[in-house]
């Protein structure tokens, strides 16, 4: 009897990606293939994504990116910035200090996701962040994309001990574009540092944006994640973070505009793994028409960590009747 192979989600999408031509270790190929090989598209029996399919991605058509835009829409006047064209780095840019974007090899932070391995296989660009003094500086990334194109980038982000900075993610595509976007990005705060992110997601009505952030928190740091998704077909966000130090602040706040069939999902994880922290969760939003928002949060409390003050809240506003 011939055998019947099933193809993956995964595999199908695969064979509409150009691989990575960045340096990426045999270690982390390694990990990430074996992942892939395991890993299907989630289903609703999946918890975490009982409420959001991703189907969709591959309905897409990627086409190879070409040329350049002549425009980009910072949030920041102030900010250094780093501009990111259909995936890859604009060329002739000023080089910003303590911002990495050239690599001999990758680092090798991962996950057992498999949306992160993807993200690996498949990285557009990576970027290394570092925040190394005290006086706040502001960094932004533009990433700008344009229809049927691909974004992945990877992002590294370290806030050294006593030091604060700001990060602005902007990501924009054009109003009709339908892309797909899969960011993974690793966080940092070290003892006593201040570490504010901002991430605009300004999408094209066609565009499937998934992204999950890594973080951790040392003793005595504040860490503040905003996120505004305005726009796209599905946005999901997932933030995970691991209190792994005493007298930790982590503000996560959310704003999203949802219209048409917009679906916005926002899963955010709180791991308090010692005493006397606080972390407050906000997020807010106005939906219309046949849009759908979730979010799902979650606050882990350790055994030994006691003396935890932990704020959680969501609320939207409807206007319409087929919006949920």
């Amino acid at each position: 009897m011939e055998e019947v192979l099933t193809r993956s989600k995964f595999d199908i999408l695969r064979e509409k990606l150009s691989p990575s031509l960045l340096p990426i270790s045999n270690e982390a190929r390694e990990k990430a293939e074996a992942i892939l090989e395991t890993s299907d598209f989630p289903t609703r029996r999946n918890e975490r994504w009982k409420y959001t399919s991703v189907n969709g991605i591959n309905k897409l058509k990627f086409d190879e990116a070409i040329g350049d835009f002549d425009s980009f829409n910072p949030i920041s006047a102030n900010a250094e910035k780093l501009i990111f064209s259909n995936g890859f780095i604009k060329k002739d840019q000023k080089q910003i200090k303590g911002v990495k974007t050239s690599w001999g090899e990758l680092p090798t932070k991962s996950t057992d996701d498999a949306f992160d391995a993807l993200n690996i296989l498949y990285c557009t660009a990576a970027i290394e962040i570092e925040f190394d003094s005290n006086n706040n500086r502001e960094i932004e990334l533009i990433f700008k994309t344009s229809s049927n194109s691909v974004l992945f980038p990877r992002i590294f982000v370290k806030c050294k001990k006593a030091c604060r900075g700001t990060l602005i993610l902007n990501f924009q595509g054009s109003e009709e574009s339908s892309c797909f976007t899969n960011v993974s990005t690793y966080i940092d705060v070290e003892e006593n540092g201040h570490l504010n992110i901002h991430k605009i997601q300004k999408n094209g009505v066609g565009t499937f944006d998934l992204q999950r952030e890594y973080v951790n928190q040392a003793k005595n740091s504040s860490f503040t994640m905003n996120t505004f998704s305005l726009s796209g077909r599905l946005t999901r966000n997932d933030l995970n973070i691991l209190v792994n130090g005493s007298n930790c602040e982590t503000f996560m706040n959310g704003a999203y505009t949802l219209k048409g069939k917009s679906h916005c999902d926002n899963h955010t994880t709180v791991d308090h793994k010692v005493a006397h922290c606080y972390s407050k969760e906000l997020y807010k939003g106005v939906i219309d028409d046949k849009a759908t928002n979730v979010f799902n949060g979650k606050v882990f409390v350790r055994k030994d960590a006691q003396k935890i003050n932990a704020f959680q809240s969501n609320a939207n506003i409807l206007l319409s009747e087929t919006g949920t």
